[in-house]
């Protein structure tokens, strides 16, 4: 028997769609950020982004720790998924062939397109370097599925920061099971289960301290294999789940929705307190930036996504205003399309070193130029074409 389809949405959660966008591009001018700040630069890269030096100190920090954003979009994604797709009897709405065509169908086809450009631009620069190493073809296979993630050596080969995409098809193949299982618990254990994910999630980076306590030398396969295991970001996907679930915000019930309007929230407060976090000096020192971005600042971040669900204060007003929506829609364009960004940096820097004082405002116009362009004009279509394709194949 077919699942029955949801309803028509209880709303639409318009701030959490905007801030996710704010939170990708945190996350991407931190990716240009290390590009700036990499050691040992050949000569001829020597100006790569070097307008980060024109900008404040404090916000030169603020982006620098971009990395923190990591964990709201894991959290935020695992509760908007939740919000559609999580029935009242605890299974997936709708087929798991349905869920997952529209889920995968958004991101294989430009990630292909794009990572075959990446081939060839970068192919050359490898070639030209000593050849292609098994290494370089290893990644460039494991890239081209999104299975890179799981082997650390091979992230950073082609295209790093599509790592992110490989956990998120994980999380994805895992949603069906993760709805059912969790839909077990009595609300009480789902309760429960929330308020304890956070230190679950830091487990992992305890174990890693051991080995890289404070002022030791990190190895970067480590670094990559705490930061980018699919597996260890379960726990934020699973709250972000667990806290549409306790928390009733879901499409089958309009309650959540009535609130008093106020200019102040629990979220505001704790968006603030994020940022700040962001801006102070030494975050980013190892392994103490492990813990903040894989648990510490999960509660934060609860309240932030529970009021902007809700509607709630001033940050869930300025992330509702008109065009936040369609920019939140483009997020997933930034991973698809960043590496590319990043590349063109790298090639326009070894030509025209004079650039790189601009490089920063460039990419960041390039990148949302691209990234409003790919949703709308590539992905989306593209998208809606092969689901009913591949829904027309199974009937």
């Amino acid at each position: 028997m077919t699942a029955p389809q949801p309803p028509a949405p209880a709303g639409q959660l318009s701030a959490l769609t905007g801030i996710r966008f704010f939170a990708v591009f945190h996350i991407f001018l931190f990716h240009l950020w290390s590009l700036y700040d990499l050691k040992n630069k050949p000569e001829q890269f020597k100006a790569l982004l070097s307008g980060y030096a024109d900008l404040p100190p404090l916000l030169v920090r603020y982006l620098s720790n971009g990395w923190m954003s990591t964990s709201f979009f894991f959290l935020l994604s695992g509760f908007i998924l939740a919000y559609l797709y999580w029935g009242p009897d605890g299974q997936l709405v709708g087929t798991k062939k349905a869920f997952w065509c529209k889920r995968f169908a958004r991101i294989y086809p430009v990630h292909v397109l794009i990572l075959l450009v990446t081939f060839v631009l970068m192919g050359g620069y490898y070639a030209a370097n000593g050849g292609l190493s098994p290494k370089a073809i290893w990644s460039a296979l494991a890239t081209f599925t999104l299975v890179q993630a799981w082997y650390p050596p091979l992230v950073p080969v082609w295209s790093w920061p599509t790592w992110t995409l490989s956990a998120v098809v994980f999380l994805y193949a895992l949603t069906p099971w993760l709805m059912a299982q969790l839909g077990k618990l009595s609300p009480r254990n789902q309760l429960t289960l929330l308020a304890i994910l956070p230190p679950i999630s830091l487990l992992p980076t305890v174990i890693y301290a051991q080995f890289f306590p404070s002022g030791a030398t990190p190895e970067l396969n480590w670094q990559i294999f705490i930061g980018s295991t699919p597996l260890f970001w379960v726990p934020h996907f699973a709250a972000g789940m667990l806290l549409s679930r306790v928390s009733g915000i879901t499409r089958y019930n309009s309650t959540w929705q009535t609130h008093k309007p106020s200019w102040l929230a629990w979220g505001d407060l704790a968006l603030l307190a994020v940022i700040v976090i962001a801006c102070l000096p030494g975050m980013g020192e190892e392994p103490f930036k492990f813990f903040l971005r894989h648990g510490l600042v999960m509660p934060l971040y609860m309240l932030l996504i529970l009021d902007l669900a809700k509607g709630r204060g001033l940050a869930a007003k300025i992330f509702a205003l008109p065009g936040m929506r369609q920019l939140g829609e483009a997020s997933f364009s930034i991973f698809i399309w960043q590496n590319l960004v990043m590349v063109f940096c790298w090639g326009t820097a070894a030509m025209a070193p004079e650039v790189g004082h601009y490089q920063v405002y460039g990419a960041a116009l390039i990148m949302v130029v691209l990234a409003l362009a790919s949703t709308h004009w590539l992905e989306k279509p593209i998208a809606a074409r092969l689901r009913l394709s591949w829904l027309k194949s199974s009937n």
